[in-house]
């Protein structure tokens, strides 16, 4: 996950600060500033790859 942030100028931690906080993908994208679909796909990312795949921080 910190890879992919990395890749778009996100902190992967305060990323994942922000899905802990339970904030908005409007939200999160208006804090990193960048398009609210960054936000959107990085969640799926998240929660559908890296949580099953068990890969969380290994990347």
């Amino acid at each position: 996950m910190h890879f992919v942030c990395d890749e778009v100028g996100i902190d992967a931690d305060q990323f994942i600060d922000g899905l802990a906080q339970n904030k908005s993908d409007t939200e999160m994208a208006r804090e990193f500033g960048v398009p609210e679909g960054t936000i959107r796909h990085l969640r799926e990312r998240f929660y559908k790859v890296e949580s099953i795949t068990g890969n969380y921080g290994q990347d």
